[in-house]
């Protein structure tokens, strides 16, 4: 089964709206990010053979030792799901106007820290509820270390994005895309939005694959689908 399109091109990068990113900064600067998210029980995925958290899987030393830990984690700050609402309020007739959709909002995520090492897995997303999203980036340390995010387009054609202060990535969350190569900085900070379409019907894609091992397999079935 092929994998739904829904806008002309299934990623956008943009900036984010002035009064958006404003509220968003303001309540980045009590952040303290002490909690690990899920760093006591990370889940053993059989696809990856690795224990992962919030996407990511971490390196001792991804130079010197290609053996990945069993206790990865990323450090989150927690926002009210209310707040998280207003946001996605504000966000959303931009996505419907990207992505031609009516769309039902889904969820929204506090601001998550990824550290050192940090690599996110080659997936798509949650074919239930995560189809229409948005990424906004927060912030990184050391500025400009660039950690590029993989995007698969309909056309199997791979991307890297790259994200400046302001900027979010409007996407299609089931096309294909990862964080490939290991974080070098100190920390990496964003933020994540996702909706579907109104009367989604995620059963036609149920049996479809979600998680793949490495980028050569995602074009391997991008060559076998055309």
């Amino acid at each position: 089964m092929k994998w739904p399109k829904f806008a002309d091109e299934p990623f956008k990068k943009v900036k984010v709206p002035d009064n958006l990113y404003s509220e968003i900064l303001n309540f980045y600067n009590s952040c303290d990010f002490s909690e690990k998210e899920d760093h006591t029980n990370p889940y053993y995925d059989p696809q990856y053979g690795e224990h992962i958290t919030a996407g990511s899987i971490a390196f001792r030393n991804p130079l010197s030792d290609p053996k990945r830990i069993k206790n990865p984690f990323t450090y989150i700050n927690y926002i009210p799901t209310e707040i998280l609402k207003e946001w996605a309020d504000i966000l959303q007739p931009i996505l419907e106007e990207w992505s031609h959709q009516k769309l039902k909002y889904s969820t929204g995520y506090g601001i998550r820290s990824y550290p050192k090492d940090s690599i996110l897995c080659l997936h798509r997303d949650e074919i239930k509820t995560h189809i229409i999203s948005c990424i906004i980036f927060i912030d990184e340390q050391p500025k400009n270390t660039n950690w590029p995010l993989d995007f698969w387009d309909h056309n199997g054609v791979r991307h890297k994005v790259i994200f400046e202060p302001g900027d979010m990535l409007l996407y299609e969350s089931l096309c294909v895309h990862s964080r490939y190569t290991p974080f070098q900085g100190e920390y990496y900070r964003n933020m994540y939005f996702h909706w579907r379409p109104e009367n989604w019907d995620h059963t036609p894609y149920k049996n479809n694959k979600v998680q793949y091992l490495c980028p050569a397999e995602v074009d391997d079935e991008y060559r076998k689908s055309t």
